[in-house]
């Protein structure tokens, strides 16, 4: 049994450890854990990747001969403010072509890339003219190869009116996330369609898109379809190609705001 003593000494012993560690634990710094601000996420659906602000949101207008770009360069590298991409990975570039002159000038050569579209724009444009030269290399795989144009592109992909031009004349298709409706066709221009994929000379085509709605698609002056839709009014543009094989040389990009009233019929 331990004397009064020593119990005195054991107290006054253990007392004193105690408030040396309180004066430590006052004196230590202290962990100050910062809140967790949680990150933007990705739509998943059905093992998709809903692709998030694919238009690189570049003002009206929007002129390039793609003279400025070195060859070979990924456009959508080289020129990001300008140009984005809708889809997976792929290489939109410079390449050089033959223009109708048979000068030799820079155009983008456009492939499919598992269905990528190269995009420029913004989720406001609205009220423009969009002019292009385009030729097709005339070498399509499947029966139905063609050119893809989507306008009134929203800045997450999501929605769009996708034009098709090619061996099966012409379609308009309303796009809405994983829907697709066609809602316009022209199956009495194959032939029109025929000659453009596989006639490899350039052609100029144009597009107006309005506020209201309207959408009108040509090609070398002569109207290809008209259409009035009740939901999309505004977006970007999309360039693709419906085919493995098929290559598209695009030169000569114009978008320029509209200024003259509607001709709507």
């Amino acid at each position: 049994m331990l004397k009064k003593k020593e119990v005195g000494m054991t107290r006054g012993w253990l007392l004193f450890v105690g408030a040396l560690l309180g004066l430590l634990g006052a004196c230590a710094p202290r962990l100050v854990l910062e809140p967790q601000v949680p990150l933007p996420q990705v739509e998943v659906g059905k093992g998709q990747i809903t692709p998030q602000w694919v238009l690189p949101g570049n003002p009206l207008p929007h002129v390039d001969d793609f003279e400025s770009y070195p060859l070979g360069a990924v456009l959508t590298t080289i020129a990001s403010k300008r140009y984005g991409l809708l889809g997976k990975e792929a290489r939109f570039t410079i390449t050089e072509a033959l223009n109708p002159q048979n000068a030799i000038t820079r155009a983008v050569r456009l492939a499919r890339f598992d269905g990528a579209f190269l995009t420029t724009g913004a989720g406001d444009w609205t009220n423009y003219r969009v002019r292009m030269d385009v030729k097709s290399l005339g070498n399509p795989y499947w029966g139905s190869a063609g050119l893809l144009l989507r306008v009134f592109l929203d800045p997450a992909g999501t929605r769009a009116l996708e034009f098709y031009f090619g061996l099966e004349g012409i379609e308009l298709t309303k796009v809405l996330g994983e829907q697709r409706q066609v809602v316009a066709k022209r199956p009495e221009l194959k032939e029109t369609g025929r000659g453009f994929i596989m006639d490899k000379m350039w052609h100029r085509l144009e597009v107006t898109a309005r506020n209201t709605g309207e959408v009108r698609f040509s090609m070398d002056g002569g109207e290809l379809l008209f259409w009035q839709d009740p939901d999309f009014r505004q977006g970007g543009l999309g360039l693709g190609v419906h085919d493995p094989d098929l290559v598209f040389y695009l030169d000569n990009l114009e978008v320029t705001p509209l200024s003259e009233p509607s001709k709507a019929p």
